[in-house]
């Protein structure tokens, strides 16, 4: 291999010098039809009971394939445990069927490009047909042909209340491709279904809106007891490179390959180092001209203009994007962009599908129009359950990846957004008629995005060449009880516009859906991102879950942006190396005496921002290794005070800091601490259990305050530029 493997300049590295690696549960599991999902290594047998993948250019199915299950319709999280079955290709039933294009199904007039069609009983989309607009009534049925490639265009709507079926995992579409195009549309002209004003309802509801089909916002449209289904090939989304590629070099490995196939279009995400200017624009797009599936080996057409690291376990690696699909739902061009949305007791259930090209933007709006986006579940409660989004990539549309709003237990598995505007990945509710006073039951539950990567994010703007507006996130899981992300993947957000306020690529928001405790977040990772890698912002006393086995390095600003008021949340083996500012920053004090806020952590820096409150409980630090990267490891903001009292130890203004590190690991020749000026004289920083080579006749306990706060006892230290006085 001749690009980035996974030689030494690869690898992060401990104080000794060690490779870091990541922990935790493979990353690269692909799920079935009822949420399973299989070891990355594993390949199903071809002729066994899981099947195989059939070749692209043929519309034969394995005959070995087995099927897939039904999830449950309460459950939004998937087992982990069993490998999936690989679900079969679909058979054409013995009898005969209407096709869309025979004259007769129509009452003997072909369809044309003002066709507007009500579809009756059971048509089969076996051809190329250009209409108007569907419509599929309760009790009615369009079936994608299994054994005939077919295209529908349509220059209005798509409107299901009966049955839409483009496969389902156990009876999938094998056959070239099978695509529902959108043509003519004007993403100026799209009305959405915009928030009304306040009208009294502030008693603790947020506005339910009715949806109304608009002639405008050309898309699918699943209403009333509607189901739409699609089911391709099944095909992994993305993995994360285990061999890299860079220019000069094609070769590529990746954890798992499953479905991949000569020609699918491919995206790499940028593994740059922060110093490296624009160092989260680095993607390459490009073509696969082999794969060997059982090895996860990829050959590409052309190679990489940018390096791309890859290794088995290390931290610097990035990911691999599978675009293609044989099931396909998209826009004509890139000129304007219908949408997909499922609301009443719709129900939507993809599976191994591609969505291009989707989601319509309104320039000087700054997102509109509202409620549109490629997939957007709109205020089902829990009419949503039951409802999946698995193995689909959804990409080169101008607004959002896939919104879930006040709509429960949606299946989110392996799901891969790339290119587009706004928020990618949202669950939210509306909360702008009852603020603080909403009640949380409508807040998106039971859904926590599972192995979801979003990249090349950008903030809207108001017009072209103006500033941006406000900030973006990659993911934004801002729902309520069990939702959060499990293995989640954010790169290239906020690409135009860098950080603003407290958001990050992957953002804990309150967004008016409350502070849950039943919440998720772990085996994640942000690298190359613009602004903040991670954020969260709620003040709540309640007691999440630790965020465990996180990652994020090369972000331009903080890696961990941990901030609000206060709060009890806890991160647990977190990796934080090459952010552009800290590697960990912390603004929000400590709410719960017995959790650490850090333990277990691998940094190149920690630095403590200006709080927000008084604290009454220090901010613990355990157990925290430096790599040695930064000097001094351990920093805080150094302003002078302003408006306030620096001598009050309670000051609301100028707010003291309160830091407790346990056994903090520092290797020899940095500087541990760099105490120096601090906008209250009453901040202090406790040291417990500490050794360091180059500090040997140090205490193992010992504070340090502002060197004019000469508590008794202690004495001057010209390194920390801080009094320290033993404990």
């Amino acid at each position: 291999m001749t690009g980035v493997g996974c030689g030494d300049d690869n690898k992060p590295s401990s104080p000794n010098n060690e490779e870091v690696h990541q922990s935790g549960p493979d990353a690269s599991t692909l799920t079935d039809a009822g949420g399973n999902v299989s070891d990355s290594g594993t390949k199903p047998d071809a002729g066994g009971g899981t099947g195989g993948t059939p070749d692209s250019g043929s519309g034969t199915p394995d005959a070995g394939g087995g099927t897939g299950g039904t999830p449950d319709a309460g459950s939004g999280t998937p087992d982990a445990g069993s490998p999936p079955p690989v679900g079969q290709c679909g058979q054409e039933p013995s009898q005969a069927a209407r096709s869309f294009c025979d004259p007769a199904t129509w009452g003997g007039q072909a369809p044309t490009a003002s066709s507007a069609l009500v579809v009756s009983g059971e048509v089969v989309m076996d051809c190329d047909a250009e209409v108007r607009t569907v419509e599929i009534p309760a009790g009615a049925t369009l079936r994608a042909s299994r054994s005939k490639s077919s295209k529908l265009t349509l220059h209005g709507n798509l409107v299901v209340r009966g049955t839409l079926d483009y496969g389902s995992p156990d009876n999938r579409v094998c056959v070239p491709s099978a695509e529902i195009v959108f043509q003519g549309m004007d993403d100026a002209k799209f009305v959405g279904t915009p928030n009304q004003g306040p009208d009294g309802n502030v008693q603790g509801l947020p506005q339910m809106l009715p949806l109304t089909v608009v002639d405008s916002d050309y898309g699918v449209w699943v209403m009333g007891s509607g189901k739409l289904t699609a089911a391709g090939r099944l095909k992994r989304a993305w993995s994360k490179l285990t061999d890299g590629a860079g220019p000069g070099d094609t070769t590529l490995t990746v954890m798992e390959a499953t479905g991949w196939e000569a020609n699918d279009k491919v995206v790499l995400t940028p593994t740059a180092k922060s110093s490296v200017a624009n160092h989260f624009l680095q993607f390459d797009e490009g073509a696969i001209s082999s794969v060997d599936e059982a090895t996860g080996r990829v050959t590409l057409k052309a190679a990489p203009k940018f390096d791309h690291a890859g290794c088995p376990s290390c931290v610097r690696r990035g990911e691999a994007i599978n675009l293609s699909r044989n099931v396909v739902i998209r826009s004509f061009d890139t000129s304007a962009h219908a949408h997909m949305i499922v609301g009443e007791k719709g129900r939507l259930q993809l599976d191994s599908v591609e969505l291009r090209a989707l989601g319509p933007y309104k320039a000087c709006t700054g997102g509109e129009p509202q409620r549109r986006a490629p997939i957007y579940f709109h205020q089902q409660l829990n009419d949503s359950r039951g409802s999946f989004v698995r193995h689909t990539s959804i990409w080169g549309g101008k607004n959002q990846f896939l919104a879930i709003e006040a709509s429960h237990g949606v299946e989110v598995v392996d799901d891969a957004g790339y290119d587009t505007t706004g928020d990618g990945f949202t669950m939210q509710f509306d909360s702008h008629a009852c603020g603080t006073r909403c009640q949380r039951d409508y807040a998106p539950a039971d859904t926590v995005f599972r192995h979801v990567l979003g990249a090349k994010v950008a903030i809207p703007q108001r017009v072209s060449g103006c500033a941006a507006i406000g900030s973006v996130s990659a993911i934004l899981p801002g729902g309520g009880e069990n939702t959060g992300c499990d293995d989640c993947s954010v790169s290239g957000n906020a690409y135009n516009g860098g950080t603003f306020g407290n958001e990050a690529a992957l953002f804990f928001g309150e967004m008016g859906t409350g502070r849950p405790s039943a919440l998720v977040f772990k085996d994640s990772v942000a690298h190359n991102n613009a602004g903040h890698g991670i954020s969260n912002w709620q003040n709540s006393e309640k007691t999440q879950p630790p965020y465990d086995n996180i990652q994020t390095w090369s972000n331009a600003d903080n890696g961990i942006h941990h901030g609000a008021y206060t709060n009890g949340y806890e991160y647990i083996n977190l990796i934080a190396q090459d952010n552009g500012e800290a590697d960990f920053a912390v603004i929000a004090i400590q709410s719960d005496a017995s959790r650490s806020r850090l333990e277990n952590a691998t940094l190149d820096g920690f630095r403590t921002l200006p709080y927000f409150l008084v604290p009454t409980l220090p901010v613990v630090i355990k157990n925290a290794k430096f790599t040695g990267v930064r000097n001094p490891a351990i920093t805080q903001v150094q302003d002078a005070c302003s408006g306030g009292n620096e001598n009050d130890p309670n000051d609301g203004t100028c707010i003291r800091n309160w830091l407790h590190f346990d056994n903090p690991q520092v290797p020899k020749g940095v500087k541990p601490f760099l105490f120096a000026n601090h906008q209250n004289k009453f901040s202090v920083w406790e040291v417990r259990n500490f050794k360091h080579a180059d500090y040997p006749t140090l205490p193992a306990n010992f504070d340090l305050y502002r060197k004019d706060n000469q508590v008794a006892g202690g004495a001057y230290n010209a390194d920390f530029d801080a009094w320290l006085v033993p404990r």
